[in-house]
């Protein structure tokens, strides 16, 4: 069975990456340790010692433009019910576009986030070099814009603090299926202060069909293709790039 797999938007580089020797392992110490990177670091990690137990990043591949890393970690990890951490290991990719953006691919929300500031200290010595591609409400009506151009549409929305005409205001909205059509949708996003999620889909990005949600954090999963190729994962970079070319220029 083939399990849809979760992705983060990475930002531009603030600064030109630095040369990183390929096939090299830089071990967690490294992040830990850099001067500052505590203050990019979620809280979490560093209140409760230990949490972090090991970590890693490899530059697999490289060429003038693009960049293929592999990251891991042994971490600890406590589930919902759950009253003890108990270790768990991630390992997942890095895909980035040098100029561009960049896809964490198949990581835990928590780690997306935490391996954007390893690389951006490994590759840039900065750790606010590289974030999460956070998305607000214009970003997602950008969004929807190119995707619509593209002959695509929207599946679902999550939506916060939506006014309506005859219960006041909801703290949260969710809507798909038969209401998704073009005048509900920008009624629905108007009414709203803030966009939770959204759900695309597109039938030929590059010949293929996709499918995802994309969250005001940064990140999403993908459900179609169903077998994520290495080009499909620059299609989606491009896709992103696209999108919000003007902030990229």
């Amino acid at each position: 069975m083939t399990l849809p797999k979760n992705f983060a938007v990475l930002t531009r580089p603030r600064i030109e990456p630095k040369d990183m020797d390929l096939g090299k392992e830089f071990k967690l110490d490294i992040l830990m340790k850099f001067p500052g990177a505590w203050k990019a670091i979620d809280a979490k990690w560093l209140e409760t010692p230990g949490r972090l137990k090991d970590g890693g990043l490899t530059l697999v591949s490289e060429d003038e433009d693009y960049a293929h890393y592999r990251v891991w970690f042994d971490y600890f990890r406590k589930g919902i019910a759950a009253k003890e951490y108990r270790l768990e290991k991630a390992e997942f990719e890095i895909w980035q576009h040098k100029n561009g953006l960049s896809l964490v691919v198949n990581a835990p929300r928590e780690l997306a986030e935490l391996s954007a500031t390893f690389l951006s200290v490994v590759r840039c010595r900065d750790p606010f070099a590289i974030r999460l591609h956070k998305l607000n409400k214009e970003d997602f009506i950008t969004l929807i814009q190119y995707v619509r151009s593209l002959g695509g549409k929207v599946t679902v929305l999550q939506l916060r603090y939506v006014r309506t005409e005859d219960m006041g205001e909801l703290s949260s909205l969710k809507v798909s299926g038969k209401d998704m059509e073009e005048q509900n949708i920008e009624k629905l996003l108007s009414a709203a202060r803030k966009v939770t999620r959204i759900g695309f889909y597109i039938p030929n990005l590059g010949g293929e069909v996709f499918k995802f949600w994309v969250g005001h954090w940064g990140g999403g999963t993908i459900y179609m293709p169903l077998t994520l190729e290495p080009h499909h994962i620059w299609r989606l970079i491009d896709f992103f790039e696209n999108s919000f070319c003007n902030e990229l220029l």
